[in-house]
């Protein structure tokens, strides 16, 4: 039961540790996409990703260390300890699930604000260029296929 509690503990802890730092790094790609620095853009994206497989691979271990006690929840699983390590247990388990909150309300927000300056440039270049609607052009001048990728404007614009 101790090896159980250890174990849950430790998962507990590496998941409530790469959870924040998935938060730390979405803010930097928030503060970078409201500063339009696009350089780390990309590498920032791949960061959060490669810590959010991280965080599903440690959520599995946690529910595998549940499913093998026989327990149909977390709460559950934590009854079967005594008060002080069920209370720590618990405590751990109520800090990932607010730092998981947190990281998905951060993760929509943005999602939210780029929808909605992305809408807000489209109108734009349509008000601006009707004769162009539904055009995109290369840095040549040249119409590009629409499929190729997203469009970025510079400051000037």
């Amino acid at each position: 039961m101790d090896d159980e509690f250890t174990r849950c503990e430790a998962v507990l802890n590496a998941e409530l540790d790469a959870l924040v730092e998935v938060g730390a790094a979405q803010d930097f790609v928030n503060e970078a996409v409201r500063g339009r620095n696009w350089v780390d853009f990309d590498a920032s994206i791949k960061t959060i990703n490669g810590i959010a497989s991280r965080v599903a691979g440690l959520e599995e271990e946690r529910t595998a260390l549940m499913r093998g006690a026989g327990a149909h929840g977390f709460y559950d699983f934590a009854r079967r300890f005594p008060d002080e390590e069920r209370s720590i247990l618990c405590g751990l388990y109520r800090q990932v699930r607010l730092e998981a909150a947190r990281t998905r309300f951060s993760a929509e927000a943005l999602a939210s604000y780029l929808g909605e300056a992305r809408a807000l440039v489209s109108g734009l270049l349509e008000a601006a260029f009707p004769e162009k609607r539904g055009k995109i052009y290369g840095r040549s001048g040249m119409e590009r296929d629409a499929k190729m990728g997203g469009v970025v404007l510079d400051r000037r614009f």
